[in-house]
């Protein structure tokens, strides 16, 4: 629609499910809170934690979003995984990763390259990444894992090579 859309999480002092939001701009410069747009997650998961919310377009034209959480029957760390044909209704479809315990993935990211996917987040302080053939689905842990952040890594492309930054940590 000519827009910028912008998704956050709100934290509730009060513990209660963090609502997703949304804030618009027509430049890409100046953002306005889009006051009818927010939803929470379903009581699969637990609400209050989630945020971080990532949005990529897919090769099958919807919106993917991934969003930090606890899955409440496993208790595990994750990254619940969203559609959506137009930035307004959104569909959950499951954890799109699970951690092997109650961390939780952080500040995901992901990239295409080179007919590779890649899913990127922090985990335990450790920044990492797992890879695919398919765009959503099937990921595997490379033998190395760990990329050179922390937390929040952010990936891009830039001639052909895959180029992180995130924060190294206070040692």
């Amino acid at each position: 629609k000519g827009q910028h859309q912008l998704y956050y999480t709100v934290r509730m002092s009060d513990g209660s499910s963090a609502p997703i939001r949304r804030s618009v701009s027509e430049d890409g410069f100046h953002y306005r809170k889009d006051a009818a747009f927010g939803f929470t997650l379903s009581e699969a998961y637990t609400g209050a934690s989630a945020r971080d919310p990532k949005i990529v377009r897919g090769e099958d034209g919807q919106m993917h979003m991934f969003v930090t959480t606890t899955e409440v029957s496993s208790g595990k760390g994750c990254l619940v995984h969203l559609t959506s044909p137009d930035g307004e209704t959104w569909t959950e479809l499951g954890p799109i990763y699970t951690a092997p315990d109650a961390a939780e993935p952080e500040c995901s990211d992901y990239l295409a390259l080179q007919g590779k996917y890649y899913l990127i987040f922090s985990l335990h302080g450790e920044g990492q990444y797992l890879i695919s053939d398919k765009p959503f689905t099937e990921w595997r842990k490379p033998e190395n894992p760990k990329i050179p952040c922390r937390s929040v890594p952010k990936a891009a492309v830039w001639n052909g090579r895959v180029i992180f930054a995130g924060f190294a940590g206070i040692n």
